[in-house]
């Protein structure tokens, strides 16, 4: 289960109408406008080996053409370069090295070094046209469909970018596809259609630095966009019951995580065999979502829930599954349905904004040779306290995975020296164990091996990546 990361709350007694694009389009002549920021991102890890970990200079930059009370056209862009590759060692920053001493030496000494250091990207690209009763939008863009922020249960639409882990704000690790999306506006509520063709996928973070977690083999089989079979199709109807805002809706999709099939021989599970005996075959497979989310404030309070219902997904089995055949039942994985649940609520005290959540997966038709726990549980608190004495705001994000016993913590503060210079502070904090999967040598055991405790983590992994960060920001 991935949990993004929530930067910012809107005020408790704020409603965003879904036609605000519409209501903010230019009523007379045509308008242009342009800006952006430049901004630089330092990180320095506490853990050893200590070292600086990001010195990013990023340029960003938009533009928004509107043509009278009938369109309009944007593009919004960056490019950053990270001068921390100049200045230190690759083995330093990455700490690779220092974190997988435990792997044979031809393992360490193999790592890949790719360096996130020369980005240029356009970040959205889209035109707007407003007809009678009518909104369309086609181009480069995001879409956000979940009313829980910070927590991806409806909101599958766009793939993240792990570059950082879950670890910058949150447009800055979506990945904007190239959607076609109409909007219908009527009495009985709101339609939305979406007709994705740009099929891209969660992004991995660089191989061998410090962030890796997962890479995407190049013999994984990723569907093809010409086919437009393979399109991802979305349609969402948003209407107003009862003092309470809800929504409906159907995602046609592909798991931005390849299914890992393995054709392996159960021999080889207990004896070594020969490399050719192991096929692992990862494959992009295709999910049904089928959603609902609902606000409703209570007392100036803000009471939020989501709901999916997810059919085709598959998950991976223990190694022990053989029907009698000889070879690893189901190839590894297991297709399953499951629900996916999560609550929130927005409410102000002692002058600060709190947002407590909790979100759970359930997977149903559960069997014990299923990998992933039948109840994965989550809770995540926001909290938002503006400083007005020293123009600031402290905020503090804090997510516990109740499953896998991790924490990951982020208290930031950020100064407002004028109205377009901004410094901010902070701490990212990780608590938990390391993944651990197959045997290790031992010299006291026949055959010279022992079986490990074979655990999946996510924060844990990155236990030893704490960081402090300093930020400057100016827009203009």
């Amino acid at each position: 289960m991935l949990w993004a990361v929530k930067l910012w709350a809107a005020p408790n007694d704020l409603t965003i109408p879904d036609n605000l694009d519409s209501l903010l389009a230019p009523q007379s002549s045509s308008f242009f406008s342009w800006g952006g920021y430049v901004k630089n991102e330092t990180a320095y890890r506490f853990d050893e080996p200590r070292s600086f970990t990001k010195i990013r200079n990023i340029l960003s930059l938009h533009a928004d053409y509107s043509f009278g009370k009938r369109g309009r056209i944007l593009s919004s862009g960056w490019a950053y370069y990270d001068h921390v590759y100049d200045l230190f060692p690759y083995e330093t920053i990455a700490a690779r090295f220092v974190r997988d001493e435990a792997q044979p030496p031809v393992f360490v000494e193999d790592l890949d070094q790719y360096q996130d250091n020369k980005v240029v990207d356009i970040r959205e690209l889209f035109l707007e046209l407003y007809l009678n009763k009518i909104d369309l939008k086609v181009g480069r863009q995001y879409v956000i469909w979940g009313v829980l922020e910070g927590i991806r249960i409806v909101d599958e639409i766009n793939p993240m970018d792990f570059r950082e882990l879950i670890l910058p704000e949150l447009l800055d690790y979506r990945i904007p596809l190239w959607t076609f999306k109409a909007n219908i506006y009527s009495d009985n509520g709101n339609f939305e259609f979406l007709l994705i063709p740009d099929l891209s996928f969660h992004k991995p973070a660089p191989g061998g630095s410090e962030w890796e977690l997962f890479q995407v083999l190049e013999k994984t089989t990723v569907p093809d966009w010409k086919n437009p079979a393979h399109w991802e199709y979305g349609a969402k109807w948003t209407t107003r019951l009862k003092d309470a805002d809800f929504s409906f809706s159907y995602f046609y999709t592909w798991d931005d995580y390849p299914t890992t099939f393995r054709v392996i021989s159960a021999e080889s599970l207990v004896q070594p065999q020969p490399v050719t005996e192991l096929a692992i075959l990862p494959t992009y497979i295709r999910n049904s979502i089928y959603g609902m989310t609902m606000t409703r404030e209570i007392g100036g309070d803000i009471l939020k829930f989501e709901f999916a219902y997810v059919t085709g997904k598959y998950f991976a089995i223990t190694d022990k599954d053989d029907n009698g055949d000889g070879f690893l039942d189901s190839d590894g994985e297991f297709s399953r349905s499951h629900v996916r649940w999560g609550l929130g609520y927005d409410f102000s005290k002692w002058g600060a904004d709190f947002s407590p959540a909790i979100a759970q997966w359930v997977i149903l038709d559960y069997t014990r040779d299923i990998l992933t726990d039948q109840f994965d549980t989550t809770l995540n608190l926001f909290v938002r306290k503006p400083m007005r004495r020293h123009s600031g705001v402290f905020t503090l994000l804090f997510i516990y995975l109740m499953n896998f016993k991790e924490i990951y913590a982020k208290p930031k503060f950020t100064f407002h020296v004028t109205d377009n210079l901004q410094l901010a502070t902070g701490v990212d904090y990780f608590i938990g164990r390391r993944t651990q999967f197959g045997r290790a040598s031992s010299p006291n055991s026949p055959g010279g091996l022992i079986d490990l405790e074979q655990r999946a983590q996510f924060f844990g992994n990155f236990k030893e990546n704490r960081r402090i960060f300093v930020e400057f920001k100016y827009d203009f």
